[in-house]
């Protein structure tokens, strides 16, 4: 695969992105809010907030969840949808940090069901070496939507106002925005999964993105990935530009 290594100088981990520029076969470009020449487009989803606020972490598609893929990978690095190698971020990001201040406002991005909503399950965060166990998140089920489904997640929330088995409609608000006990600063976690024609038969995490970068999607190829698709309603995707 023919990737720009570019790093981010003193980016340390969580503090905001700095988007790249990437230059390859497709031309130099930034990783942006609008679709590149290579995506496949299905846009089916709003942006989960109003207005617009920095990003601090990325999908990485050089194989998001490497504990699950790999357990001996630890490069700090982030392979982002238009193809860009950014160094000094979470190694394995399955979705967006979005800058949320604390209270915003947090709706949902389709149609759907809540199947999930309240506290998570504990977990353990490798960067401050605590279990947490007091993070509130929403899980949004969206049966068919374009023609797959998927299921949106929506963590690191301060209040959730929707119960498991509620009916949703795009734009609705589930909760409010808060701040993880594994970060440094408030943040929307936001994740996407594909739910049926995936390699594994089970939900597999997509960039709602898609993928432009030159050459083939590693996650896509690998055996636990499936393809992403640009999924965001014209004039929806959340910018994705650092504070910086």
């Amino acid at each position: 695969m023919l990737l720009a290594g570019l790093s981010l100088g003193a980016c340390k981990k969580d503090e905001p992105a700095v988007v790249l520029r990437r230059d390859g076969a497709l031309g130099a470009q930034r990783c942006s809010g609008r679709p590149g020449p290579k995506n496949r487009l299905n846009p089916v989803l709003q942006r989960p907030f109003d207005g617009q606020y920095p990003v601090y972490r990325l999908f990485d598609h050089d194989l998001p969840e490497p504990r699950a893929v790999d357990s001996k990978r630890e490069s700090d690095t982030e392979l982002t949808w238009c193809g860009l190698v950014a160094l000094g971020l979470d190694d394995g990001s399955t979705g967006y940090a979005f800058g949320l201040p604390m209270d915003t406002p947090v709706l949902s991005a389709a149609d759907g069901e809540v199947v999930s909503a309240g506290v998570k399950a504990p977990w353990a965060c490798a960067r401050t070496h605590r279990i947490v166990d007091d993070e509130q998140w929403v899980e949004v089920r969206h049966d068919g939507l374009g023609g797959v489904g998927f299921l949106t997640r929506y963590s690191a929330l301060s209040k959730v106002v929707v119960t498991s088995g509620d009916k949703v409609v795009a734009g609705q608000r589930l909760g409010l925005s808060g701040q993880s006990r594994c970060a440094r600063l408030p943040a929307l976690e936001f994740e996407v999964l594909r739910l049926t024609d995936t390699r594994t038969g089970r939900p597999a995490v997509v960039d709602p993105y898609g993928w432009d970068g030159p050459g083939p999607d590693p996650w896509a190829e690998s055996e636990h990935g499936v393809r992403s698709d640009w999924l965001w309603i014209d004039g929806e995707a959340p910018t994705l530009k650092s504070s910086k």
